[in-house]
């Protein structure tokens, strides 16, 4: 019986990654603010900025966890990223998205990360609702959502043939990307304060209702 004991309590000792510390999810919303800056100045979100902290983040887990700690990293960081990798493949979306997404990712894990995902996406879609009223009044709305169909089939098709990316993109729009500060395209809505935004009220979701499922 006293062997038994310590296990069982051992078993109920959960690893370091079945919590996300509140310093992991300021340091992400820090992130996120600069990120709105950058979008907002000059159109992009920085490799400077994604890439050490997506660095960071596996590392640091890493070392909490060993392998373990490095799977839990990788995981948040497909979850988080799965949906704007896509975008960018498909859509032409936008890489310095995907990346940051990828790196809060690999700070948060897996099952906060599904939460995160869903929120930024559900903030995504208020913000460009919000911005086609703003811009052009309430009958655009189902103008924008037909168009959001049709791209997202065409999309669809030219994968299916081996096509992706923006198919309206010319090699100077590339060339251009690669620049310090790009003119605003036409129509243009930044996907950084969305990405805030989802992060903030993931966070509040994590503390307030835990994943998704209720285990941790």
């Amino acid at each position: 019986m006293n062997c038994i004991v310590p296990s069982i309590a051992l078993a109920a000792v959960p690893p370091p990654m079945a919590e996300v510390p509140a310093w992991i999810w300021v340091l992400i919303i820090i992130a996120a603010s600069i990120a709105c800056v950058t979008d907002l100045r000059a159109t992009r979100i920085p490799n400077w900025l994604t890439l050490p902290l997506l660095a960071a983040g596996l590392a640091y887990w890493t070392v909490i966890d060993g392998w373990s700690g490095l799977g839990f990293s990788s995981a948040g960081m497909g979850v988080a990223g799965l949906v704007f990798i896509i975008g960018y493949a498909m859509f032409g979306g936008g890489a310095g998205d995907a990346k940051l997404m990828m790196a809060f990712g690999a700070w948060i894990g897996p099952e906060a990360s599904k939460i995160l995902m869903l929120t930024v996406t559900g903030a995504g879609f208020v913000q460009a609702i919000s911005v086609t009223i703003y811009r052009g009044g309430l009958w655009d709305v189902p103008y924008l959502l037909m168009h959001s169909v049709t791209t997202s089939r065409n999309a669809v098709r030219r994968a299916f043939h081996g096509k992706f990316g923006d198919p309206s993109q010319t090699e100077e729009d590339v060339a251009q990307s690669r620049t310090t500060v790009r003119a605003r395209p036409k129509g243009w809505v930044p996907y950084a304060p969305a990405i805030l935004a989802g992060t903030v009220i993931a966070w509040w979701y994590w503390v307030k209702y835990g994943p998704i499922g209720g285990i941790r």
